[in-house]
């Protein structure tokens, strides 16, 4: 079903982002832009609300984030279940699949193979391909194409690499186990060699979904490559580095960072095909003259009370580096297609916020800001702690719930608190998430994106980003600012964020 239509049976269903209609989801996978259409293929149960018998499911979007889903992609077999890859357009049919001169869409994906008679229970790289932009896929006779003889030898990333003649294809893909990431090159997506691996030990262990693409750091038009890896913990971590074709090489000054902060992102992938005109480093994927819009699963931790679906996917977001108080950095906005979707509710500028309490106790003061029509709401604001201990913004509030999000002065940190959101729905839930964030000219500013079960924060234009499921009461549409133990200055525009037309 279309994400846009969410039944009234199903309070948790999201409205700005993929869920499947029934049933289990995971890893995005094969996220592509081709002819004008984004298509996002994913892990995918399609007998069941949890983990097994994975196939690739598929849904498409003119905007990223109204979703069509179609019917399974590439199905799981008795003796294959196929695990995350990515898809590339194949525009000079260097794979020989195309047909009557056509570029067929050729998806590398990992077969994890259970009791197969020849490869037992190894993980293996294998291609099905598309000639009919993406409606239907076959599996390549000849696969697997890529083999080490391990059983966790995963996650093929592809991308060409160099100009339209004399380049190469380039798939990164990891031993996950022994956080390893390997380099393999081809000239036709179906004959691979290695030609380097890359482990570091600055990031964590068990490496897997690998992502490596050039991006420019603004003001200066260097480019530089980032490296971003799903991580135990569970995490989502970035090192940046410099890459020749053949081997990336780690660029030990630049600190390693991380993607996101929060406890439910995982498995976040971008999008190939969003390069601007042809040529250069990155052709055939998002080079530095066009965008690169990443999109990860949210539901990783933990089982969530939603039915008759698990798992939905993040807001898309633009990525970009840029130096922050001079040590470059991987900074996130949300994607321009959540801009033209807004419909402003309120604004309210240089709002003081007693935080002293009565009496001067310290408690605290709450003062509403404004209700949006939904779930689905932007909100931007901009803090000034001042002499308050704590300061921010309380989203979806209802009678009885909210999610907040604040400054601590004295730790100099983000905290984002859902013990008070609604459900709480594992042990270790309502566990606040702290992340050091600095004030830029003594304020902290914030983007905060709300759906039916999600919040995602962006905090300074990006430069720490948390996101994670909440599950509120029906009707939790309240924005609130809050302080504690002194004035604070909250500058705030609440807007709904309507998927189905532009805003005013």
């Amino acid at each position: 079903m279309p994400t846009s239509e969410p039944a009234v049976t199903e309070p948790y269903r999201p409205r700005l982002h993929f869920s499947p209609a029934r049933n289990w989801m995971n890893d995005p996978n094969g996220l592509l832009f081709h002819d004008g259409t984004y298509h996002l293929f994913f892990q995918h149960n399609p007998g069941a609300p949890e983990w097994g018998d994975i196939a690739w499911g598929h849904a498409t979007s003119s905007d990223l984030l109204t979703w069509t889903e179609h019917p399974v992609a590439i199905p799981a077999t008795e003796h294959e279940m196929i695990f995350s890859g990515s898809a590339v357009v194949d525009a000079a049919n260097t794979s020989g699949l195309g047909v009557d001169g056509s570029a067929p869409l050729v998806a590398l994906y990992t077969s994890a193979y259970r009791d197969h008679p020849v490869h037992g229970g190894n993980q293996a790289q294998s291609v099905a391909f598309s000639v009919d932009g993406g409606r239907t896929w076959e599996k390549y006779a000849g696969n697997p194409v890529h083999d080490r003889g391990r059983t966790d030898y995963r996650d093929p990333k592809v991308f060409w690499f160099g100009p339209p003649e004399g380049g190469h294809w380039v798939m990164v893909a990891v031993d996950a186990d022994a956080s390893r990431l390997v380099v393999n090159v081809s000239d036709d997506l179906l004959r691979w060699r290695t030609t380097s691996t890359f482990e570091s030990a600055r990031l964590p262990e068990m490496w897997e979904c690998p992502d490596l693409f050039p991006l420019v750091v603004e003001g200066s038009g260097a480019v530089r490559w980032v490296l971003v890896l799903s991580t135990g913990g569970p995490g989502q971590h970035y090192v940046v580095g410099d890459f020749d074709g053949e081997r990336f090489v780690e660029d030990v000054a630049v600190p390693t960072g991380r993607v996101d902060h929060g406890a439910d992102l995982y498995a976040a992938a971008t999008f190939n095909g969003l390069a601007g005109e042809p040529g250069g480093v990155g052709l055939g994927v998002d080079g530095p003259a066009g965008r690169r819009v990443l999109i990860g699963w949210m539901g990783q931790a933990f089982r969530a009370p939603t039915s008759p679906w698990q798992g939905i996917m993040s807001a898309p977001r633009d990525l970009g580096f840029r130096a922050v108080d001079g040590v470059p950095r991987l900074v996130s906005r949300f994607s321009r297609e959540i801009d033209v979707a807004e419909r402003e509710v309120v604004s309210v500028e240089g709002l003081v916020v007693d935080g002293s309490g009565p009496g001067g106790s310290g408690a605290g003061e709450t003062a509403v800001v404004g209700r949006g029509a939904g779930l689905q709401q932007r909100v931007r604001a901009r803090i000034v702690p001042g002499a308050a201990s704590f300061a921010g913004v309380r989203v979806l509030v209802g009678e009885s719930c909210g999610t907040s999000i604040g400054y601590d002065r004295a730790a100099g940190e983000l905290v984002l608190d859902r013990s008070a959101s609604g459900v709480v729905a594992h042990e270790g839930f309502a566990t606040p998430r702290r992340v050091p964030v600095r004030l830029v000219d003594g304020a902290l500013t914030l983007d905060v994106l709300t759906d039916a079960m999600s919040v995602e924060v962006l905090a300074n234009d990006g430069e720490a980003v948390v996101s994670e499921l909440v599950f509120p009461e029906p009707g939790a549409v309240g924005v609130e600012v809050f302080a504690e133990g002194g004035d604070a200055v909250v500058d705030v525009r609440v807007a709904d964020v309507d998927p189905e037309g532009p805003g005013d």
